[in-house]
């Protein structure tokens, strides 16, 4: 890692990319930490918040379209690229920008150009492939990078990263730096990609909370992008058989490939919707039984099942679709009314019917959400108690995150065994919420 100390009064066209700190974490021991670096502190940015540049630096002048480029206020004499708002917050993350993330480009883009990013925000028509001189929507700036690859290549190849993001750009004549938008988080593309993966700390705890322990039946009923299912693998050693199910074949599909990259070979990735994944039809049979009686499809490499029987699974996993309030950085927020927020917890209700009735007496439930929406969290609890009443609240031993809301459905015992994160804590985290129930034998 480099000294930060290293670029103190530093003029050069990109200072250090490596301003963070990684440790191993205190309590959960297969955990490593990032904990990144805030903005520079030893230089004036342009204004509290990055903004685009204005003066002349690198590049050349763009002569055409100046009418339209001073409408949406683009720099006159920087090349201009528009990702995808997804990209765009990973970007707010520490991401470089991947060629498929590109909607928009200017003309004449080439190796080693710096150009300015933007993040498209709305909903309007932003063709991928698009020249600038084209573009009508709405975006915000994040930061200067450089590109990596020709515009054509950019919008004609599938896979590689098209800019590199810089962390600053210092005009020596202006004695300027324009900084880049989010913390100065390392690209991890790349870096030991079966041997690690990056998640949020709260998603970290979901499969050491359900606890699973070899031989286990196991499903996830909302795999997607498969990051949870992994970790449950690892932990078991990949002696358990874990279903990862998803509704969306696409994602199945992905996570399939993310799987056996990273060599969990006791997954078993199934494209079926969880709401409709419970099976009443002929003799029961239990989940291996199932699965044997089947083979992978020549045209997806998937098992094409109706669903598994009531009273299967040792321990599921559910982080059902929600409001996804909880995850930052985010550049916008697609809901619009209390009506849209309501129907997340009521989507979320057939998840939870569905999982009850696939566990086994004496199993595990862990419920998670990234959303701060207490509908979704502390009164879906409150939902699951009063309409199953097999099903208790387990206290969760890991000592990290603070307790549920007062005044939403749960007694002070019952917020004290649920754990919540809130962005605007002190640990500094996604905004999350994790219950643990129990199956109690009949």
């Amino acid at each position: 890692l480099q000294n930060p100390d290293s670029i103190k009064g530093q003029c050069t066209s990109e200072t250090s990319r490596l301003l963070f700190h990684a440790k191993k974490h205190d309590i959960l021991q297969d955990v490593i930490e990032i904990n990144t670096a805030p903005c520079y502190t030893d230089v004036t940015p342009l204004s509290k918040y990055c903004s685009a540049p204005k003066e002349i630096c690198h590049g050349d002048q763009l002569r055409s379209d100046l009418t339209l480029r001073e409408k949406q206020k683009f720099p006159l004499h920087y090349k201009v690229i528009v990702c995808d708002r997804l990209c765009g917050e990973a970007v707010l993350r520490g991401s470089d920008i991947f060629l498929k993330g590109v909607l928009v480009a200017d003309k004449g883009i080439i190796p080693g150009d710096y150009v300015c990013v933007y993040a498209h925000l709305d909903k309007s028509s932003a063709r991928r492939g698009m020249y600038v001189s084209n573009y009508t929507g709405h975006c915000v700036f994040l930061g200067i990078g450089q590109a990596n690859c020709y515009r054509a290549e950019i919008f004609n190849q599938s896979k590689g990263i098209a800019i590199t993001m810089l962390n600053g750009i210092i005009d020596s004549k202006e004695h300027k730096i324009t900084t880049r938008a989010g913390a100065l988080s390392p690209a991890l593309n790349g870096i030991m990609t079966d041997k690690m993966m990056l998640q949020n700390l709260p998603s970290s705890l979901v499969a050491h909370i359900l606890d699973p322990k070899p031989k286990d039946i196991i499903v996830d009923l909302c795999c997607a992008p498969g990051g949870k299912t992994t970790h449950i693998a690892n932990l078991v050693n990949n002696d358990a058989t874990i279903i990862a199910m998803d509704k969306s074949k696409k994602k199945v599909k992905a996570a399939r490939l993310f799987f056996e990259n990273m060599k969990a070979t006791c997954i078993v990735p199934i494209a079926l919707d969880s709401t409709k994944c419970v099976r009443s039809d002929g003799k029961w049979m239990s989940v291996n039984e199932i699965l044997s009686s089947v083979s992978p499809s020549d045209s997806d490499e998937l098992i094409h099942i109706k669903g598994f029987y009531p009273k299967s699974f040792d321990k599921i996993v559910l982080d059902p679709p929600c409001s996804a309030l909880g995850l930052r950085p985010k550049l916008c927020i697609d809901i619009k009314s209390l009506d849209d927020l309501n129907k997340h917890a009521q989507y979320q209700r057939r998840f939870v019917d569905c999982a009850f009735s696939l566990l086994k007496p004496g199993g595990t439930l862990v419920y998670s959400t990234c959303t701060i929406n207490s509908d979704e969290n502390e009164r879906m609890v409150r939902y699951i108690l009063d309409h199953f009443k097999e099903m208790k609240l387990v206290p969760i031993s890991i000592n990290i995150g603070l307790p549920g809301l007062q005044g939403c459905g749960l007694s002070d015992k019952e917020r004290g065994m649920v754990l919540r994160f809130d962005p605007s804590n002190v640990a500094d985290t996604m905004g999350f919420f994790i219950a643990k129930f129990q199956k109690v034998e009949e």
